[in-house]
């Protein structure tokens, strides 16, 4: 299997592809400094480890809808305004989460707007309500930076029926898409998967246009700039200068947090620069999860590797 595992799973993914305590805010505008550049708080939102029927949220990217359930009842169904652009850097997320947080009017400083009845989702994605600059005026563009954006009406009704905990799922698919994969013994070792999943918590968590230092410690770039010698190159030094950005144990949790949400059962990340214990089904379902939900990244792999 070892010899031809990466011709196989490779096969099988472009088939599928193409078919701590956190206060809920009940007061006036939360800032996030521009000196942050990750949603507060920073410990990424808790994932959804077993399959849940109760109450829950359910995203249908594909559909534009968002469904609230409580068992079989379809309580509603509200129609999307917009997601992040499909194949761009700021896509919108897949995967299966528990709801940490929630506020009223949150001020984002990534696209210094503000966005009423935000319901956090992982890192810097949420469910809001219609972004307005502080003058007042509407965002009236068609895609978002990969948050969910809801009319103001359906975004309060979201906000009034999330409580801490509740399950929230995003999909392209059917709501089992991230239902957790059968318990196995890990049985392959794939620094590929960290690769991707570290520059997945990048997109997700970081702000990637402003200027950085890059690795050298001397020469200006961008996060985006130097992604590809990350996924292309096997560019360990970008890993480690993305992880100094959140701390590194902190990095290392939202990758393994990342995990459960897609439902990884056997997949484990033990640094950023190793590769990732993983078995047969984690890896196929990871990988399809890229080609899905983070195909900028598989574009950046095709033309780096041509």
């Amino acid at each position: 299997m070892g010899r031809n595992i990466h011709t196989i799973i490779t096969a099988f993914i472009f088939s599928f592809a193409l078919s701590g305590s956190i206060v809920w805010f009940m007061t006036p505008p939360v800032v996030t400094k521009g000196a942050t550049e990750y949603a507060l708080p920073l410990t990424a939102s808790p994932v959804v480890e077993s399959i849940t029927r109760g109450k829950r949220v359910i995203v249908y990217l594909q559909k534009m809808e968002l469904e609230l359930r409580d068992g079989d009842t379809i309580i509603a169904t509200l129609p999307l305004l917009s997601q992040g652009k499909p194949g761009s850097y700021y896509e919108t997320i897949g995967g299966s989460y528990k709801n940490d947080y929630k506020i009223p009017l949150h001020f984002s400083s990534i696209g210094h707007v503000y966005m009423p009845y935000s319901i956090h989702l992982f890192g810097n994605y949420f469910i809001h309500g219609v972004p307005y600059y502080p003058n007042g005026d509407p965002v009236s563009s068609a895609y978002s930076g990969g948050c969910i954006r809801l009319a103001d009406e359906d975004a309060k009704r979201v906000y009034d029926f999330i409580e801490r905990g509740t399950p929230i799922i995003i999909t392209r698919d059917d709501e089992t898409t991230f239902d957790p994969t059968q318990e196995a013994s890990s049985t392959l070792l794939s620094i590929e998967m960290t690769n991707l999943m570290t520059a997945s918590i990048s997109l997700e968590f970081l702000k990637q246009d402003i200027e950085v230092l890059d690795t050298d410690g001397e020469t200006p770039t961008t996060r985006k700039t130097i992604l590809p010698r990350l996924v292309v190159n096997n560019d360990s030094d970008v890993a480690h200068l993305y992880a100094s950005s959140l701390g590194r144990a902190t990095f290392l949790d939202a990758m393994n947090d990342k995990a459960k949400a897609l439902g990884l059962t056997n997949t484990h990340f033990a640094a950023i620069d190793s590769p990732a214990s993983t078995t047969e089904e984690d890896y196929m379902r990871f990988m399809a999860h890229i080609s899905t939900y983070k195909s900028y990244l598989r574009t950046l792999q095709n033309t780096g590797n041509r």
